[in-house]
């Protein structure tokens, strides 16, 4: 898990090159050229704020003015300070998906975020596409985001995590990075500079010291696939996995969008008598029943479990509590490894068996 964290940061760093498109290079004006006013003439809606952004020159493909007229990807291209992201966005594949993209914001450390991460680091981050991927788009919102957006906002990424952004004037924080440069127009993205990398939330909790580093059943392999699949490639889950072959709801979990799913462990179904256990996994309706009281139909992060009362697929109710790494689910069951993303839903796996009001 330690090393896991520290990709997070290698990668980080990556993103870092798509916002130091506001960089260092050569020329240093004490006034930042504009770009080309709004498509509603306002030009004060677009003009660039920040200590940072004094050193974008005057003129060139590398200006403000020369990065309005390109895509993200392609206007981080024409700054040599960016050379670095270039080379991360290639290799993850995303130039494409980034020049492509409608209306985007992306949020950028600087060189001096990516100057912090070590070498090696950096090199197995390169090679492990997912993570890199992972980490790239977590800087990445699908929507273009103002300055005055960025007072109180909570904005979900491309990564599928969420970003929350604070302040006022010209200072603004993106979850704990200082925007050094901000309000930077592309022709399809609004991009901020800012002074330390994001990293997604990590996963959390002592069974997932389990998990493996690699593979179909690491935290990168199962964010590759569908949550039924991806439960499958965890031994934890073998008992769950078998359930819900048997009441047939394979196809059901792997079709769901934007789901989250509280996964008892094998402890967890070990508490049940052989018995009584033996009974539900016959009883197909009664099967399904409990096993769809672990679903909730849409994302929850963590902040979301500190006081929440959600709707699951079963149509029962189920409550959660807590804070930082401690949280329960329904009255009793301990999350024991959780913010687990799957290519559909973010699972957090418990130690107790919830059982839905009869």
């Amino acid at each position: 898990m330690r090393l896991s964290r520290t990709l997070a940061l290698v990668v980080g760093g990556f993103a870092l090159t798509i916002t130091a498109a506001c960089g260092s290079q050569a020329g240093s004006p004490t006034t930042p050229t504009a770009p080309p006013a709004s498509a509603d003439g306002d030009d004060a809606a677009a003009q660039q704020f920040g200590p940072a952004c004094g050193a974008v020159p005057k003129d060139g493909a590398g200006s403000f003015a020369g990065m309005a007229q390109d895509p993200v990807a392609t206007a981080a291209s024409n700054n040599p300070v960016l050379s670095t992201l270039v080379a991360a966005v290639k290799q993850a594949g995303l130039v494409d998906t980034l020049n492509s993209a409608k209306g985007i914001t992306v949020f950028a450390p600087t060189n001096d975020a990516f100057a912090k991460i070590p070498k090696a680091d950096l090199d197995k981050v390169l090679a492990d596409k997912a993570k890199l991927t992972e980490i790239l788009t977590y800087h990445v919102v699908g929507q273009p985001i103002t300055p005055d957006d960025l007072a109180t906002g909570s904005f979900e990424t491309l990564a599928k995590a969420t970003v929350t952004t604070s302040g006022s004037g010209q200072e603004f924080m993106v979850n704990d990075a200082n925007v050094v440069c901000g309000n930077v127009k592309t022709a399809n993205a609004t991009v901020y500079l800012i002074d330390t990398v994001l990293m997604p939330a990590q996963q959390f909790g002592p069974a997932c010291a389990s998990v493996p580093m690699d593979g179909p059943g690491s935290f990168a392999g199962m964010a590759q696939d569908p949550v039924a699949t991806a439960a499958s490639n965890n031994p934890q889950l073998s008992t769950l996995v078998a359930a819900v072959k048997k009441a047939g709801l394979v196809d059901t979990l792997n079709g769901l969008k934007e789901a989250t799913v509280f996964a008892p462990t094998n402890d967890a179904f070990a508490k049940i008598p052989k018995a009584d256990l033996d009974k539900v996994l016959a009883n197909k309706a009664m099967l399904t029943k409990i096993l769809t009281y672990h679903v909730v139909p849409k994302a929850l992060t963590p902040a979301d479990l500190a006081a929440g009362n959600f709707q699951t697929v079963q149509k029962g109710m189920l409550t959660t509590s807590g804070s930082g790494q401690d949280f329960t689910v329904g009255t009793d069951a301990k999350v024991v490894c959780g913010n687990v993303q799957t290519a559909n839903a973010t699972v957090y796996l418990i130690d107790s068996v919830l059982m839905p009001p009869m």
